[in-house]
């Protein structure tokens, strides 16, 4: 029986061996056993064509951007959170007066932007990726200031959703995914004050105003 990532409770499978539910959040998740190698894992992100000038890709951003600037102060400052090969949504924030670092454990590894913190923190394609959620949503909750926003682009996992041809699950390197029952959890156990959704993919994480304990 395996442990789920986010909640840490034991999770019973899911539809096939590979895959497990947790009963408790609602996260599915790949048995971690089936994992890709971090070299073969490499080499899949690096296949991924994202060029900042490319208005298809910045068209495909655009809903996560438009979301977080519509809720944050003029100049605010903010990091792309696995920002990828070409960190798009970094490039429009900074165009559009709102300095943005980045952060990429494979292609912008320097760790000094993640001693800071920030009106908001975006993460575009990325979530499905983390394999401890448990320890990555409170860090990015620790990066953003008091009443910082927290923007995540995702594909969310729905009762309609067949799990078995769903593409998304297809991709080898997305090993765990979410429902909106899922983001309540985490949005009630990891001290985020609001919980937004802008349309289908997008989701929003207010960090509470009051400081840390």
């Amino acid at each position: 029986m395996k442990s789920c990532p986010l909640c840490l409770t034991p999770a019973p499978p899911f539809t096939t061996a590979n895959y497990f539910r947790c009963g408790e959040c609602d996260l599915h998740f790949l048995n971690p056993e089936l994992r890709l190698k971090q070299a073969d894992e490499m080499k899949r992100y690096q296949t991924h064509e994202n060029d900042i000038h490319d208005p298809r890709y910045r068209e495909f951003v655009r809903p996560l951007f438009s979301a977080i600037q519509e809720r944050i102060p003029p100049a605010s400052r903010g990091l792309d959170f696995g920002a990828g090969t070409g960190p798009v949504l970094a490039h429009m924030f900074a165009e559009n007066g709102y300095p943005t670092a980045v952060y990429d454990p494979y292609f912008w590894p320097d760790t000094a932007p993640l001693q800071e913190s920030y009106a908001f923190v975006v993460s575009c394609e990325v979530v499905e990726h983390f394999y401890s959620p448990s320890v990555e949503f409170p860090r990015l909750r620790k990066l953003l200031k008091p009443g910082g926003w927290l923007g995540i682009k995702t594909h969310l996992i729905e009762e309609k959703t067949d799990f078995e041809s769903w593409y998304y699950r297809k991709d080898p390197t997305h090993v765990v995914f979410y429902s909106s029952k899922t983001f309540a959890w985490i949005a009630q156990h990891m001290n985020f004050s609001n919980l937004t959704y802008c349309g289908e993919r997008i989701v929003l994480l207010q960090r509470s105003i009051e400081p840390e304990d």
